[in-house]
């Protein structure tokens, strides 16, 4: 008897993973892929007080790995849609989540894998972790996301989203303006196309 219940236990789990419902716990996949010749294209929209919307592309590429304080590092170029290279970036993937190597530091950019509700430091800000199971819809294509806020009041006070698909990487982040109680779209970023090895 004792046997049956454990083989039906076993078979259960098979079938139905509860980790996967509780929470993001599958660390074969990194939050992005780092792999030389991955690639992302993004279309950025500005939104402005008059209504005016100023959109253009941003291609985000891995272009080499390197070693900062003996650790592999990969370099991530950005670039306009004419080419123009606007950054390099330095990131890796540790196993509890995205960092980037900034100003001689060695900063967590997004915590991965995660809870939701888990609140954690980022570069400059906190940031939550809203939910773990997201779907995003863009052109057609559903990804299933992580959605990330981070709230700051400084000068200006507003709030951000980041929705990241593990595997794939940043498929939609948003800037919203709550200044006078208003909540108003400043930015949005949004995944056009990708390659991943």
């Amino acid at each position: 008897m004792k046997r049956n219940c454990q083989i039906l236990v076993i078979i259960l789990f098979l079938l139905f993973p509860f980790g996967k419902f509780l929470f993001c716990s599958d660390t074969t996949e990194e939050i992005l892929p780092l792999k030389i010749g991955n690639e992302w294209i993004e279309n950025i929209c500005r939104y402005n007080s008059n209504a005016d919307v100023n959109c253009h592309k941003r291609i985000t590429k891995v272009i080499a790995d390197t070693l900062i304080n003996s650790e592999k590092f990969y370099v991530l170029e950005v670039s306009d849609s004419t080419g123009k290279v606007q950054a390099r970036n330095y990131y890796v993937n540790e196993s509890d989540g995205l960092y980037i190597f900034n100003n001689d530091r060695f900063v967590m950019i997004l915590k991965y894998p995660v809870q939701a509700g888990e609140i954690f430091k980022g570069a400059t800000d906190s940031v939550k972790v809203d939910s773990i199971d997201v779907t995003v819809q863009i052109s057609g294509k559903n990804y299933n996301c992580i959605k990330y806020s981070i709230e700051k009041t400084n000068i200006v006070y507003y709030k951000m989203f980041i929705y990241c698909s593990p595997g794939i990487g940043r498929v939609v982040y948003e800037i919203y303006d709550l200044n006078d109680g208003k909540n108003k779209l400043a930015e949005k970023w949004e995944l056009l196309d990708f390659k991943i090895k």
